[in-house]
């Protein structure tokens, strides 16, 4: 399926990732050639409502029109450098697959061999982070990445700045999961941006470029910093705190979910909101409470999951 014609239906009034997908699925199923070979009625749990706007779309001329369009953006896109990977295809990450809503099309600038690289961690966290969370999460970072992993963030005050570019200091792989891949949010991290890509990283969004930055897009976009990665690292967080869009991903998923060990850590006060989130986690049994101590275990168990992952990968097969 084109990725123009993805873009067209994507726009549309009430289709959305699932419905996407199911078509992309449906099309390869009934392998094909053209989206006017698509017989929409006849896709599963697909609404009438939707078929027949897809329809009028045809017969209206608009979709050639619309086809159009987004050929030009698509041409524009590849001169700035981004790629777009399409779901389903042998260069979409598979890990991905276990969202109940993976994104139907990725927009990536930079080194793209890191949306699959199997050995990922995401390090995330709260914008209003403490001095002792700041220093949990250079070190974290500063380990993994020496032991070859990639470190997934999404560029955020606190936290996930502080991930990056402890990742850059040690000269490791980082990955940065944004709304939009042209309007950086926040603007004054765009240095940061320019450096995770000049140092061989990934910036990567679900969104097409110039797509209107929003507070919803945020939460939506943890999700897959969650999917890529082998485990997710919530330094410190609130109880209703945004990292915890991540953290929910990871437990449907049923990936590791780790947080710094408070009282090891030699926090002064474990009444503090940033962290009354982690360890609400390691209370209800969601998360596994880390220390440095802990490092190798952990990257051990880590590094031999990611081997079974691009083992079991390179048995099925990632292309539909």
């Amino acid at each position: 399926m084109r990725i123009t014609d993805i873009l067209v239906i994507r726009s549309l009034k009430g289709v959305g990732n699932r419905t996407l997908v199911k078509l992309i699925e449906f099309y390869h199923a009934n392998n094909l050639k053209t989206i006017r070979e698509l017989d929409f009625a006849k896709v599963p749990k697909l609404s009438s409502s939707i078929t027949q706007t897809v329809e009028d779309l045809f017969a209206s001329g608009k979709y050639d029109v619309l086809s159009l369009d987004y050929e030009k953006s698509i041409s524009k896109w590849n001169e700035a450098g981004i790629h777009v990977l399409v779901y389903g295809s042998a260069e979409y990450p598979s890990q991905l697959n276990s969202l109940s809503d993976p994104p139907p099309l990725l927009f990536c600038k930079g080194n793209c061999d890191l949306i699959k690289y199997p050995k990922s961690i995401a390090v995330v966290g709260t914008r209003n982070n403490t001095r002792l969370g700041e220093i949990i999460a250079y070190k974290t970072v500063e380990h993994f990445s020496k032991q070859g992993f990639c470190i997934v963030s999404g560029l955020a005050l606190g936290i996930d700045a502080i991930a990056h570019r402890a990742a850059l200091d040690n000269h490791g792989h980082t990955v940065a999961v944004l709304v939009d891949l042209i309007s950086i949010a926040p603007t004054n991290h765009r240095g940061l941006a320019e450096q995770i890509l000049s140092q061989g990283g990934l910036l990567v969004s679900e969104n097409p470029p110039g797509t209107k930055v929003i507070p919803a897009f945020f939460a939506k976009r943890d999700r897959i910093q969650a999917g890529l990665t082998r485990a997710v690292f919530a330094i410190e967080t609130a109880i209703d705190g945004g990292t915890m869009h991540a953290v929910k991903a990871a437990n449907s998923m049923h990936r590791k979910v780790y947080v710094p060990n408070a009282s090891a850590a030699g926090y002064p006060d474990l009444g503090i909101e940033q962290i009354s989130g982690t360890q609400q986690l390691v209370n209800s049994g969601i998360a596994t409470p880390y220390t440095r101590d802990t490092y190798a275990e952990i990257s051990l168990e880590l590094t031999q999951l990611a081997a079974s992952f691009e083992e079991r990968s390179r048995e099925t097969g990632s292309s539909l």
